[in-house]
């Protein structure tokens, strides 16, 4: 039996429902229904007139078969009813039922009428012509085959009733063309049949790898666009590589958790970045918050730039709105930690304003940097820094006095650097801010921030 299955199997025009038919039934027929409204309207017109060109036939040939004149009458109604329906659009879901009904007319009655001229062969070849038509109509196989056994039980039945034989030689030449056109018809109805659904499952393929191909290009430009600023993965999509670009002006912030290497001794490694998970993430949405461009984090620092890689003239200004209200999330977040017993997390902020380089660095594992003694000075801003302040060098000062309520420290001893001028800012100034604490700007902040930005 097994055998007998496989070889039934192997054959292209079996009568067996394949597999593929039962997975995709509803949307296989839906992809039916969308090719007979296609040539829905087509059919519809051609069915209404198609049989009345042969009424003045029919009475002369026929005079006392008035059911013939009835029947051509009949398909004219129905094609233009379907015709008129398939203006509305009203009806385009149904669009594979109303053609299989046309059909269904169409063959049957061909099949009476020429059953009521007795088999006559001037109808029979018409008869003949109608029955190859339902192979090209992209009816449902089993609709398909129901027309063509019903076309055929009528014509055999209605003919007999009336007293048609196939006696003669030339009547059973008759015979055996119809015979043999409705098995050549049923063979091609199949072969068509699963010819559309191999198509549609060709054609559903390229769209489900289509939509896959797509599906991965946004998941790689979402990648590419954590690893690169939007402008600089755009430029290394369209050429291959990212030039080099010299900023006359930018400011650069470092940030790192003081004590972190103690505090992570008391932490498991799965608590541990969890912690640092959930408090980059705040950074990360103070970033978008203010445009800056979150550049990279290794370990417990995190550095990210204002100005680069889109130049502008209040980079200074976003990136110390942006440190403390670092600071103040880092006070909430510890405020919290602190009651529930949990070790808490001390914030270094360094900035620093100038001019430096940035690019893109390495070929398989892309990093946007900057550098220059721009970035250098930021840094010994962060390490000579105090906890829970932000630390910024003379050239920032110089751009943010009006705006912040600093206090200065002097020179102080940096790395490699001497002595530095350093300020901390503490807070928005007074005038500048909507609320007691000075980390809300107010409408004279943006006024005066407005105008520099438009300098």
């Amino acid at each position: 039996m097994s055998a007998i299955g496989t070889f039934l199997k192997k054959l292209p025009f079996t009568f067996l429902s394949y597999k593929e038919r039962v997975e995709y039934q509803s949307t296989f027929q839906r992809e039916l229904n969308y090719q007979c409204g296609r040539i829905l309207p087509y059919a519809s017109l051609l069915f209404t007139v198609a049989y009345l060109s042969y009424i003045q036939i029919d009475v002369k040939l026929y005079p006392n078969e008035p059911l013939i004149i009835a029947l051509r009458v009949g398909l004219s109604l129905i094609g233009l009813t379907i015709f008129v329906l398939h203006l509305t659009k009203k009806f385009g879901q149904h669009s594979l039922l109303m053609l299989t009904i046309s059909g269904a007319y169409f063959d049957i009655a061909t099949g009476i009428i020429t059953a009521l001229t007795k088999g006559d062969s001037v109808y029979l070849g018409g008869y003949l012509f109608v029955t190859t038509m339902t192979a090209v109509i992209p009816l449902r196989r089993r609709a398909s085959l129901i027309i063509l056994f019903c076309s055929l039980s009528t014509f055999i039945m209605v003919g007999f009733i009336k007293g048609m034989s196939f006696a003669s030689v030339r009547e059973m030449y008759s015979l055996n063309d119809l015979i043999a056109c409705f098995l050549v018809t049923s063979i091609f109805v199949i072969l068509m049949d699963r010819m559309r659904f191999q198509a549609w499952q060709n054609t559903r393929k390229i769209v489900e790898q289509r939509e896959e191909l797509t599906l991965d290009k946004i998941k790689i430009d979402k990648l590419l666009l954590n690893i690169l600023p939007v402008s600089v993965a755009k430029e290394l999509k369209e050429n291959g590589f990212v030039k080099p670009a010299y900023y006359n002006s930018a400011t650069i912030v470092f940030t790192d958790f003081v004590g972190f290497t103690r505090i992570s001794e008391t932490l498991t490694p799965e608590e541990l970045v969890s912690e640092l998970d959930k408090l980059f993430s705040i950074f990360d949405h103070v970033m978008g918050k203010y445009s800056l461009e979150k550049l990279k984090t290794i370990g417990d620092s995190y550095m990210f730039v204002g100005g680069v890689p889109m130049a502008s003239n209040t980079h200074a200004i976003e990136c110390v709105l942006a440190a403390i209200e670092l600071q103040e999330q880092m006070r909430r977040v510890n405020d919290e930690k602190f009651k529930m017993g949990k070790p808490i997390f001390e914030l270094r902020i360094g900035i620093n304003t100038g001019p430096l380089m940035a690019g893109v660095v390495g070929e398989k594992k892309f990093g946007y940097d900057v550098w220059g003694d721009s970035v250098n000075l930021a840094s010994r801003m962060e390490s000579s820094g105090e906890r829970g302040r932000v630390n910024i060098s003379n050239s920032t000062y110089e751009i943010v006095k009006n705006f912040f309520e600093t206090e200065s420290r002097g020179e102080i001893l940096a790395k490699n650097k001497g002595a530095v001028m350093m300020y901390f800012v503490n807070r928005l100034k007074p005038e500048m801010s909507a609320d007691e604490k000075g980390f809300v700007a107010n409408e004279r902040f943006w006024d005066l921030y407005l105008t520099r930005d438009q300098e």
